[in-house]
């Protein structure tokens, strides 16, 4: 029989399962994957690390039913382990396990440190013969963060675990005390801003959800999106075929988007003043609290919110449009395996049941995201997911805006920290928009020529 390696989280949620839900999970592995002969017959040794933000209990519940019961119940003479890291917790000890050549076998990592992995030669390469599925099956773009250099062809290095785009959430009741209509939610980014004023000079809350933490990507997630919709970008992410070489983020649209953020902050002062520390976590207590009007976020947040305060009146909508486009980050994970691992078949085998349409929607709508396979995406699960998750249907409505992540090398840091510094270097008036745009452009320059 197969051991499986526990964490404290891990440890603590299996605990904390309740008998009906334990019912429920052994209902629902019928549908997972399925093994066959060719298959039950791994064994060996495979460890594999994944990370959580803890976005909700029913994906934590998720995560450590599919790593502790469903996995290792497939295969018995496989010594399986697993762990799952906090989100901010998986990128630094990765780095320092497989520099090293050490565990784990298999990780997924969010799309923005997949360039890093990929671009070091530290992932093996993956075939549709191996993975028995198509890559057809992904969505093209969530490809380009599994291939050298963000390639828009060639070898992949990994494999779309889930996607995710984000959508505005608006609490309507604040919206009719500030004389606005809760049915006509900010069309423009330019709206935003001039909603976001009206809304706390009318009611006192806060009008939008501002994140600007230092070393998160919750961070760029939010930012970007302005930038691309005025037509800035990091590299030439909008192009058709990106190089990743040209650096875009002195641009006049990076400038255009960090004067929005200056004025809602400070000349305004219509979003919280704790901005320069909060992330998604913070802004989402604000909302539920209705201290807040506005929010970026997954559609598993108002999902909480329906059964936290179900007499909170919310609306939905699609980001809002810039003078140039709309745009949403198209992030989400992707599953890499060491290349160095001595059982590949147990990875891809672990890939595979992950992939399932059964778990990669439960896995990928409790990690607040999407699942990443088009089989996936058209199954009754996700039908019945889609009906339990408010706003769901506006995620697939953004889907086709998405635009990646710095596809490089460093990607990661110049998504977790250039950015965020460029944004507290405007919020904190220690640098004009033009100023710390200008800055962060050089920083990143110098970066990709070392």
């Amino acid at each position: 029989m197969a051991e499986v390696g526990y964490s404290r989280r891990q440890a603590l949620k299996a605990a904390g399962f309740s008998a009906a839900g334990l019912v429920a999970g052994s209902a629902f592995t019928s549908r997972g994957f399925a093994a066959n002969p060719a298959t039950t017959s791994i064994s060996g040794s495979l460890e594999a690390w994944d990370w959580s933000d803890a976005p909700s209990v029913p994906g934590e519940q998720a995560q450590a039913e599919f790593y502790t019961k469903y996995f290792p119940s497939l295969y018995k003479d496989l010594h399986f382990r697993s762990t799952i890291f906090g989100y901010t917790d998986l990128l630094p000890k990765l780095t320092v396990a497989w520099r090293a050549g050490n565990l784990p076998d298999v990780a997924r990592c969010a799309i923005q440190w997949s360039p890093q992995f990929v671009g070091s030669g530290q992932c093996a390469e993956i075939t549709e013969e191996e993975l028995g599925m198509p890559f057809s099956q992904f969505i093209p773009g969530a490809l380009l963060s599994d291939r050298r250099n963000g390639a828009s062809e060639g070898a992949l290095y990994g494999i779309p675990s889930n996607n995710e785009v984000m959508f505005l959430l608006y609490n309507k009741s604040i919206f009719s005390k500030a004389g606005i209509d809760p049915n006509k939610p900010p069309a423009t980014w330019a709206d935003l801003v001039t909603y976001s004023k009206t809304i706390h000079d009318k009611t006192g809350a806060y009008g939008f959800g501002l994140c600007a933490q230092q070393t998160n990507g919750n961070t760029s997630y939010r930012f970007m999106p302005v930038a691309w919709a005025c037509g800035g970008q990091i590299f030439d992410e909008l192009s058709r075929k990106p190089t990743w070489r040209k650096v875009g983020l002195g641009g006049d649209g990076v400038v255009q988007a960090l004067s929005l953020y200056h004025q809602m902050f400070n000349v305004d002062k219509s979003v919280q003043p704790s901005a320069l520390s909060d992330n998604e976590s913070d802004c989402e207590t604000l909302f539920l609290d209705e201290k807040m009007a506005m929010v970026i976020d997954h559609p598993s947040f108002p999902q909480q919110v329906k059964q936290l305060k179900p007499d909170l009146d919310m609306g939905g909508a699609m980001l809002p449009i810039g003078p140039v486009r709309r745009a949403v980050v198209l992030g989400g994970s992707n599953f890499h395996i060491r290349a160095t691992t001595k059982n590949k078949p147990a990875a891809l085998a672990l890939m595979k049941a992950y992939l399932a349409p059964y778990w990669n929607v439960r896995l990928g709508t409790g990690a607040g995201s999407e699942a990443s396979t088009d089989a996936a995406r058209a199954s009754p699960e996700q039908a019945t997911a889609s009906k339990e998750m408010p706003f769901n249907d506006i995620v697939f409505q953004m889907l086709p805006y998405g635009v990646n992540v710095p596809l490089v090398t460093q990607g990661a840091q110049i998504w977790n920290t250039i950015v965020p510094a460029m944004i507290q270097q405007v919020l904190s008036g220690r640098s004009t928009p033009k100023e710390a745009a200008t800055a962060a452009a050089s920083q990143v320059t110098r970066m990709i020529a070392a």
